[in-house]
């Protein structure tokens, strides 16, 4: 890899290619090699822990996301990313590109930010159970400590959008405007995923409680009301920027590193097309799907099995899992806010921010509905009642801004 070598086989040529990056770290055939658990869409080792080597399992013709992400973060010297140090690819008789090896730095962390909450949450739990912690302990030793890595993690993520979001020649990679022809296309595309859920919902509704059965039948009643939300909301985004995203972001897909978030797996959602996961996004498609994954960690916790569930203690989960999503979305949002508050946003509508968020949230938690009633169908009360409060209270959100200022 470091010495650019090209295989040539009847297949077609086996590049390898190598950023200045890779030979700083003078790795040598006895750096010791480790693998790592096996993902979906692809397989890892680490060596000598300096480098992680990504086997590419799902291989696709043409410009995988993941790659150019890292190339682009990293030529603009962004650092909460695993840096890319080289790669290996196909270059078919078509003289098209596959992706099959990505070579990039290995972060040395506490684990996952979902696995880290989890245990944070547990804690919390147990400080909230325990006669002796004051309150104030608790809140530092734990629910603190989670608030404030999730205003970390919207800094962060806030940063990089900021980096994405800058003018550049690259056409992959230069910001554009949300225009109306995008703001339909995804009023389409959300409306169909949120009529997908519903009917999941509908042929689920008999094996859910009697409360979330209601939750149910009043989303069912109000489709005609939601249809017409969503068509507002996309509608009010326009002028909104639309850059490249990560596009598949949740507390898994973040290390914690000495504290700090790292953002890893730039190669969006697996099972779309790469040119759908190379497209260019409202940034606020990463920001719905951190807040949801907030919605999911508290689910866990709240209903984590083989623990203690007397009613003093799913009581004492209850308070943590509510006060921890309170105080992480706000510390997100508002870190998030902070940090991408110079994004070139043009919104056509007052309401424009709100209405992207909105908009891809529902994205989100329709997507989550359908992946529950398909795999893990005593978890779609988890999406559901996230579904049933992003659409409670349906009413008109447009404001026109006069003059085309921004909000």
């Amino acid at each position: 890899m470091q010495a650019g070598t090209v295989l040539n086989t009847p297949d077609g040529d086996l590049r390898f290619e190598a950023t200045e990056h890779l030979a700083a770290l003078q790795l040598t055939r006895e750096s010791p090699v480790r693998y790592l658990s096996a993902e979906q869409s692809n397989s890892s080792v680490v060596v000598g822990d300096s480098l992680v080597l990504k086997l590419i399992r799902k291989v696709s013709a043409g410009v995988h996301p993941e790659l150019e992400m890292s190339a682009y973060l990293t030529a603009a010297g962004y650092p909460n990313i695993s840096p890319l140090l080289g790669f290996m690819s196909r270059r078919d008789g078509q003289g098209e590109d596959n992706l099959l090896m990505i070579a990039q730095g290995y972060l040395s962390n506490q684990g996952d930010a979902w696995s880290w909450t989890q245990n944070n949450l547990e804690r919390a739990i147990r400080d909230e159970l325990a006669d002796a912690i004051s309150e104030q302990e608790q809140h530092y030793n734990a629910l603190g400590e989670l608030a404030d890595f999730a205003g970390l993690l919207g800094q962060r993520l806030g940063e990089m959008h900021l980096v994405l979001g800058a003018p550049t020649a690259d056409k992959a990679f230069k910001p554009e405007p949300t225009t109306a022809k995008d703001t339909q296309a995804w009023a389409k595309d959300v409306g169909a995923q949120i009529d997908r859920a519903l009917q999941l919902l509908k042929l689920n509704q008999s094996q859910l409680n009697p409360a979330d059965q209601a939750l149910v039948s009043e989303l069912l009643a109000q489709k005609k009301a939601i249809a017409a939300h969503v068509q507002a909301l996309a509608k009010a985004t326009a002028g909104g920027l639309r850059i490249r995203v990560h596009g598949d972001l949740h507390l898994g897909q973040v290390l914690v590193v000495k504290g700090d978030a790292y953002l890893i797996d730039f190669e969006g959602e697996p099972a779309r097309p790469l040119h759908e996961r190379r497209g260019k996004h409202s940034p606020y498609k990463d920001v719905s799907g951190v807040l949801r994954s907030f919605d999911y960690a508290a689910a866990m916790a709240l209903n984590v099995q083989g623990v203690d569930h007397t009613p003093e203690a799913n009581a004492a989960r209850k308070r943590v899992t509510d006060r921890y999503l309170n105080e992480a979305r706000v510390a997100f949002t508002q870190a998030y806010q902070a940090a991408a508050s110079t994004l070139a946003h043009d919104w056509q509508d007052a309401n424009g921010q709100d209405a992207a968020l909105t908009l891809f949230s529902l994205e989100k938690a329709a997507y989550e509905v359908a992946y529950e009633a398909e795999n893990r169908p005593t978890w779609l009360p988890v999406p559901l009642q996230g579904l049933h409060g992003l659409l409670s209270g349906l009413r008109p959100i447009s404001k026109p801004v006069r003059g085309g200022e921004t909000s």
